[in-house]
Formats: structure tokens, C-alpha cells, sequence
């Protein structure tokens, strides 16, 4: 029965290179490139804007990218260069290309993007087609549902994951050197390989799974497992281990969450929840967000019943496939255990039994994965008898089912214009549902807080803060634990002088920080407002705490103590922002002020005219040196310097003006 399956497996695949032609091969590649660069021509929008997640870290506020010089290009290849807690040279370079060429115009980053996507859809194409005996059924139509399926929107449509695209192109170059290496058995293509292996590793710590797939491509084409073919993957696992480490002692700075928040069942109900919605949302990608929160966090031992439920279904179903696949003959199971092998792999790391970031799943962890599951279906489909009796009709259907993953990922493009449309995509899905109850506020559905936050902030930088306010109050009401939003809303209180209500956020934000150095300056200014600098001055040498020898913070208790009246203090203070910072003219500024509050005018004005040769521009520097100048009785110098006040804006009465 065997080797009858695998005449089926051949036959089935020299008769569909028959019927699609060999000389058709450039013309699918064609059709392919034109498919894809349609489905993401939304992006091509005038309106694309880069987004407020984590495309700030890697481009907007990212100096990396922007100095071009010997010492920044040395950095970046640093290990311990970290870019958003990853180390991701090359992925970096690339970005650093784009910015030398077109600084902040966002769609050449696009179009790097999406190119390396069409890219690697050739080589998807190119990798199908040798692993399906010249199949152009399978290579194809993989290739195209890798290129058009709506989870991977977010690999090439969000800037920031330049990374995903860039290191898959590296990693689907090193499988195919391999599988050069294997017909030829020149060790030259291992070599090869290799190199790649480690420029994928270079633009993403993702790629390190690869020596394992290598194994699966041996047992997958009959190679015999030898001592030869296991040392001479040595190398890839030794690079494998050291970028792993890295990754994981990077990650560890603040993208792991720790590992006593969940328990061992927990972590593993959410890596199988998560590997079975990969594999649901490739058959209907329905749903799909940016991003997908956790369960109810604050209940984590009512968990709906699609997760308890997770492990044993997973379980079961690649237990099936792998049975039946082994009833079925040697090929089937080869095929079967190299898809889900491959799909596992690449999945794996993803998985979240060790918690990175703040989301179950998301979308762009599917991108090579889906490679495994479209090659293991669609072989199955074309060695299917139904297949060979009613082909046109099962193409016809596979191509119905292109189209419609090809509208999907079209409107899905659309959602990443800007900040404001993807975080209003994720509300829609995950939304917080809020419920008065007895005056008190009860949460029905926990959201997604990082959606209502950085919809918010998008809102407030462009100008809507009605809008703005309304999302940061929704996780106010919620007690979400982020101490910025409530920062955030108190910054809003205090441009609309509702000082209250900023104190009161101000310190709900220290409640859950009490480290939160920004707050403290916040509400220490706040406090300045309100003419209260006694505890003005206690915020501020909380801040200096977290800070110390800070210069904002120098400044704002020197402006704190010479409002209060404490020249002394005021004085001590500018001496030692004087130290830290001899270039600026604050310190000189604050000094010569309190002294001439003190009477001591000729001290004054020295130190004053410190200051006006550090900064000209300021009025109350050349007000207060008249003052200085009036008191010792250089009339003419005092009104010189006044004069000069008032035409910086400083409110200068005639009648002073009149007494000089």
C-alpha cells in the first residue's frame, strides 16, 4: 500500500506540472508579485502614518537610525545594543537606509517592506516547489496564501516589523541552500547556509529554530541520520544557543513577565489556547487585532471554557493527524510530521509559556509558521482522489478561497493607516465594559488597555483632547494599573486648571508608582500653579531621589525656593546646579535673582550678567539685572537693561520707566 501512495504522490504531481506547464513558472511568479502588491495597495495611502506602537522605539525617536558615523555603526552591532528589548542589527541598518534617504517620509519603509514580502514569496514559491517534487499546484497556491493571508497584514504593513520580513528572507535563502546541499553534497551550500543562518539571526533571535528544521528536511527527503549530518550542525546550534541567550537576557530588562504571575498549568492552557488560534484563524481569520489581550487577569481561576479545554484538544488533534497520517503510509507521515513540525517550531518560542509582553497572541508570529500547515495541505489536497476526478472544480475552489483572503488583507491594510485607526480596530474587538453599580464602578469586560491609552495619546498629540480624555477615563473608571494614564489625565486637568483634579490623579498615579519620576515634577509644577511651593518643593526633592544630580530637576527647586522666599536654600541649590551644569544659565539666573531679593545688588547684577552671557533672550534675566543696576545707582545701565525687558515681552510700566 505504501508505495502505491507514493506512485499516487508522484503521478498526482507530474500531472499537475502537466497541466499547468513548465514554461508557465515566471508567469505564476508574475501573477504572484501583482497579487500581492494589490492586496497591500492601501498602504500606498498619502495618509499612512507610522504608529504610535513601537514604531517611536525604532525609527520616529530612534537615534540609532538617524547618525550615519563610524562610533553609532559600531554600536549597533553590539551585542548588548538592545532596540526595543531585541538585538537586531541588520533589521536596524535597513531602517537606518531608509531614514538616509528619506528621513521620516514613511512610505519608502512601507515599500522595503512590502518588497521583501514579495521577495519571499518567491522564495516560498521556490522552496514549495522543490519540497512537492515540482508541484505547481502546491508551490503556487502556498506561495500565494503566504503572501495574501490577512494575518500577515501586520508583518508588513507595521513598520516596526521590519524585522519579521527581513529575517525570514535571510531564513527561506538558508533552507534552500540546504536543500542545494543536500543534492549536491557540496559542502560549499552548507557554508552557505550557515551564513544566512546567521544574518536571519541578525535581524531577529526568531530564526534560531532553524537547525531543527534542517533535521525535519533530512527525515523529510530521506536522508539517513548519521554521526556526518549531526556534526555538521553543530555550528547552527552553537549559534542557535548564543543568540537564544542573548534574546532571553535582553528580554529579561522588561519584556518577560515573571514567572510566578501564572502558574505552570496556566502557562500551558494559554501556549495551547494560542497554538490552536494559529491554526483556527489560518482555515478563518476572522477577528483578527493588533492586539489580543490576556482573560480577565483578576480572575484567572474562572477561565472560559475554550482554554481550560485548549491542552486536550491539542493534544488530541495532532495525535490524530499523526496516527492517521501513520496508518496511511511512510510519505504521508514524512509530509505530516514536517508541516506540523515545521509550523511547531517557528511557533514555539511565540507561545507565551515564558510571558513576553502583555498580548496571548498576535498575528505577526504566524508568518513562517503558515508555511508548514499551507505545504502539509495542500500536498494532501493535490494526493487526494476527489482532487484528481473534480481538479477544476478543487482549484477553482482554492482560488475562491485566494480571493476572499485577498479582500480581507485588503481592508485589514487599511487599518493600519495611523494610530487612530488601529486602536479603534482593537476597541472595537476588545472593548471595556463598564457598569455603575450602586454609585460604584464594576468591571463587566476587561479591554484593551493599551489601546484605549494609545488611542488617547494619538487623540491628544493631534489636538482632540475632548477625545483623548474619554479614552484615558474609561481605564481611569477601570483602575487599570499603568500609573501614565493617570499621569496622563492629570497633565490634561492641569492645562485646563482643574487643579484638583490633577493632584488627585497625580496621586493615584504614585499610588501605583511611587517611583514615577515625571509625576512628581508634574505635580510638583502643578503645585507652583496653585502657589502652594512648600509642597511643590517636597515633589521635587521626591523626584531628585529617583533622579539625583538631575538638572530639570535642580531648576524646578531652585524657581520652588526663591518663590518660597528661601534665598538662602535658593542660593546653596544654583551653586550646585552651577557645578553639574556650568553651560547653562539657569543656575546664574536663580543665584543673582535671590541675591537681589536679598539686597545684595552688586552680587546681583555680577551674577546676572553671567546669565545674560549664556542666554540673551530671556526678559526676566534683563529685568531683574536693571533692578540690580537701579539699586546701586546706574541709572542709565538699570535702564538700558529695562528697556530691554520690555522689548522681550516683559510687562514694563511707563511710570517705571518714567523713574529711571
Amino acid at each position: 500500500m505504501g508505495s502505491k501512495e507514493k506512485k499516487l504522490t508522484q503521478d498526482s504531481a507530474e500531472s499537475t506540472a502537466t497541466w499547468f506547464g513548465k514554461s508557465t513558472n515566471l508567469l505564476l511568479l508574475g501573477l504572484l508579485v501583482i497579487s500581492t502588491y494589490f492586496t497591500f495597495s492601501p498602504g500606498f495611502s498619502p495618509e499612512k502614518q507610522f504608529t504610535n506602537w513601537d514604531d517611536l522605539g525604532y525609527v520616529l525617536n530612534q537615534p540609532l537610525i538617524k547618525t550615519q558615523d563610524a562610533d553609532s555603526a559600531a554600536l549597533l552591532w553590539k551585542p548588548s545594543t538592545e532596540v526595543m528589548l531585541n538585538y537586531h542589527p541588520i533589521t536596524m541598518w535597513t531602517l537606518a537606509k531608509n531614514y538616509a534617504s528619506a528621513e521620516l517620509d514613511i512610505q519608502p519603509y512601507f515599500q522595503t517592506n512590502l518588497f521583501l514580502h514579495c521577495l519571499n514569496a518567491v522564495l516560498v514559491f521556490m522552496l514549495l516547489f522543490s519540497l512537492s517534487k515540482g508541484s505547481q499546484f502546491v508551490s503556487f497556491f502556498g506561495a500565494l496564501l503566504f503572501a495574501i493571508h490577512p494575518m500577515h497584514v501586520e508583518s508588513v504593513a507595521w513598520i516596526s516589523e521590519r524585522k519579521d520580513v527581513l529575517y525570514t528572507f535571510f531564513f527561506l535563502l538558508s533552507l534552500l541552500s540546504y536543500l542545494r546541499f543536500q543534492r549536491k553534497q557540496n559542502y560549499v551550500w552548507l557554508i552557505v547556509c550557515f551564513g544566512l543562518f546567521i544574518l536571519s539571526c541578525l535581524s531577529k533571535a526568531m530564526a534560531v529554530p532553524l537547525p531543527f528544521v534542517l533535521i525535519l528536511l533530512d527525515y523529510l527527503r530521506g536522508r539517513a541520520f548519521t554521526w556526518k549530518s549531526i556534526f555538521e550542525k553543530i555550528p547552527f546550534f552553537a549559534v542557535s544557543i548564543w543568540f537564544g541567550l542573548n534574546a532571553i537576557e535582553i528580554q529579561s530588562k522588561g519584556a518577560i513577565t515573571d514567572f510566578d504571575f501564572f502558574t505552570t498549568w496556566q502557562r500551558i492552557i494559554f501556549a495551547s489556547y494560542g497554538y490552536i488560534s494559529y491554526w483556527t484563524k489560518f482555515f478563518v481569520p476572522s477577528g483578527l487585532s493588533a492586539f489580543y489581550p490576556y482573560p480577565n487577569l483578576d480572575r484567572l481561576n474562572e477561565l472560559p471554557l475554550q482554554f481550560t479545554l485548549a491542552p486536550l484538544i491539542l493534544l488530541f488533534s495532532i495525535g490524530v493527524i499523526l496516527y492517521f497520517s501513520w496508518k496511511r503510509n511512510i510519505e504521508t507521515f514524512k509530509i505530516s510530521l514536517f508541516g506540523l513540525g515545521l509550523f511547531s517550531l517557528m511557533i514555539a518560542l511565540v507561545l507565551q509559556f515564558i510571558s513576553v509582553g502583555a498580548a496571548i497572541t498576535a498575528d505577526r508570529y504566524s508568518y513562517i509558521p503558515y508555511i508548514g500547515i499551507v505545504f502539509m495541505l495542500l500536498v494532501f489536497l493535490e494526493n487526494w482522489s476527489v482532487f484528481q476526478r473534480f481538479k477544476r472544480y478543487m482549484i477553482g475552489g482554492v482560488i475562491l478561497y485566494s480571493m476572499v483572503f485577498m479582500f480581507l488583507s485588503f481592508e485589514r491594510t487599511k487599518v493600519w493607516t495611523n494610530s487612530g485607526t488601529l486602536w479603534s480596530d482593537v476597541i472595537q474587538k476588545y472593548p471595556f465594559i463598564l457598569k455603575n453599580n450602586g454609585g460604584a464602578v464594576e468591571v463587566v469586560q476587561t479591554g484593551a488597555e493599551v489601546a484605549y491609552k494609545n488611542r488617547g495619546n494619538f487623540y491628544r498629540e493631534n489636538g482632540d483632547s475632548s477625545a483623548a480624555m474619554k479614552d484615558y477615563l474609561v481605564l481611569v473608571k477601570a483602575k487599570v494599573k499603568d500609573p501614565l494614564i493617570y499621569s496622563n489625565v492629570g497633565n490634561m486637568y492641569a492645562l485646563m486648571n482643574n487643579f484638583d483634579s490633577s493632584l488627585q490623579m497625580y496621586t493615584m498615579a504614585l499610588e501605583r508608582n511611587p517611583n514615577a519620576y515625571d509625576v512628581y515634577i508634574n505635580r510638583g509644577i502643578t503645585y507652583i500653579k496653585m502657589l502652594d511651593y512648600k509642597k511643590a518643593l517636597i515633589d521635587f526633592k521626591n523626584a531628585l531621589k529617583i533622579r539625583p544630580n538631575d538638572i530639570t530637576t535642580l531648576i524646578n527647586i531652585c524657581a520652588a525656593e526663591l518663590n518660597s522666599k528661601n534665598y538662602t536654600a535658593c542660593i546653596k541649590t544654583s551653586e550646585k546646579l552651577a557645578k553639574i551644569a556650568p553651560n547653562r544659565w539657569e543656575p546664574h539666573f536663580y543665584q543673582g535673582t535671590a541675591y537681589v531679593n536679598q539686597g545684595k545688588y552688586q552680587l546681583g547684577a555680577v551674577t546676572l550678567e553671567k546669565a545674560i552671557a549664556l542666554n540673551q533672550n530671556d526678559p526676566f534675566i534683563w529685568f531683574n539685572a536693571g533692578i540690580a543696576y537701579q539699586q546701586i545707582g546706574n541709572k542709565e545701565k538699570a535702564k538700558n537693561y529695562i528697556l530691554k525687558a520690555k522689548e522681550l515681552n516683559y510687562p514694563v510700566s511707563d511710570a517705571m520707566l518714567n523713574s529711571l
